[in-house]
């Protein structure tokens, strides 16, 4: 496995962290990090696809997506990543222990979010959130 890839719109690419790349289209593969939007779930439902760590949106997962581990994001109390906090920047909330790309335990936190981000809906914040936080740590504000 290697590289990272998030099923997004393009106009999310020009937020995500170097080495991450936008597939818009419904390719398979093997990565290290998945991150899928609602959409970029769609687009690739029933094909196979093999990652260490996947980050979807709460209540999508198809039996033929093999990970060792799976994040979701949403507004949800079960999500594994939610916001806090809906005025301002709005603050991530990490509601579970998960592992990044590098193996380091990510632990239960709040952590702010970029202002830049505030053009982003909501599911769109998690999900660069979620990729960021996956990929290493959030970006300093």
């Amino acid at each position: 496995m290697g590289g990272s890839v998030c099923f997004c719109s393009p106009r999310l690419g020009r937020a995500l962290p170097a080495g991450v790349a936008v597939c818009p289209g419904a390719e398979s593969g093997r990565w290290d990090l998945c991150a899928m939007s609602p959409e970029g779930a769609a687009r690739i439902w029933g094909r196979e696809l093999h990652c260490r760590t996947l980050l979807v949106p709460e209540g999508i997962y198809h039996p033929m997506w093999q990970t060792a581990q799976v994040v979701s994001y949403g507004l949800g109390r079960r999500s594994s990543l939610t916001l806090s906090s809906m005025g301002g920047c709005g603050v991530l909330c990490v509601q579970r222990a998960l592992r990044d790309r590098r193996g380091q335990t990510v632990e239960e936190q709040e952590l702010p979010l970029l202002e830049k981000w505030n053009g982003f809906a909501p599911q769109d914040k998690l999900l660069l959130a979620g990729i960021w936080l996956l990929w290493g740590g959030l970006p300093e504000i």
